[in-house]
């Protein structure tokens, strides 16, 4: 909303500052002055006579059989006729759980859980510096075109990388070098522990 506006609504509400002469103050001011000199209806409602009036139509209904008994009553159970009975709220009950379970057994399961590569496939080896073996491993296989990032877990220096289809020689070159087999499915996990005594 503009700022024009929002004075003019201010002001026709009565909030605006009464010395501000701008014009869409002045405009609202006058409009609202307009509004309130305006003479009010009184109201002017007839009750009765609108109470006699139902009254006659909704014997006229009953008596042309247009209006059953039942609905005469007052109470919710005349409004609802046989839904309102022990047998019509079983019926209901009956079909409110069978509704509630369907929804429950039509409910997606759990998305399983996506697992990056196999607990099997993670090759594991040891270094004397485990960070400067990961550092020289990411710098051969990132030059040799393979997608790689380092990680450290548990205290154990990590890489995961993307090995390229079908692993060109430069890769298998890398990987031939450190002792490191192919993975069957392009997913490379490595972790370096640290080479402890015998």
């Amino acid at each position: 909303m503009d700022e024009d506006t929002e004075l003019w609504l201010q002001a026709l509400a009565g909030r605006a500052a009464v010395d501000d002469r701008r014009p869409p103050v002045l405009e609202a001011q006058a409009l609202r002055d307009t509004l309130l000199r305006m003479p009010q209806p009184e109201a002017t409602l007839e009750p009765s006579e609108d109470q006699a009036r139902e009254a006659a139509l909704l014997e006229l209904a009953r008596r042309q059989g247009l209006l059953a008994d039942r609905i005469e009553g007052r109470g919710w159970r005349a409004r609802l006729g046989i839904l309102a009975t022990w047998p019509g709220l079983g019926v209901l009950t009956a079909l409110a759980c069978s509704a509630l379970v369907i929804a429950i057994l039509l409910r997606p399961s759990r998305a399983p859980e996506a697992v990056r590569g196999a607990p099997e496939a993670l090759v594991v080896l040891t270094a004397a510096n485990p960070v400067q073996l990961k550092q020289d491993l990411l710098a051969e296989l990132r030059a040799s075109g393979v997608r790689a990032s380092g990680y450290e877990r548990l205290g154990r220096e990590g890489i995961d990388a993307d090995l390229p289809q079908p692993v060109p020689d430069r890769v298998r070159a890398v990987l031939s070098r450190h002792h490191i087999e192919i993975p069957r499915d392009g997913v490379l996990r490595i972790e370096i522990a640290p080479a402890g005594p015998p």
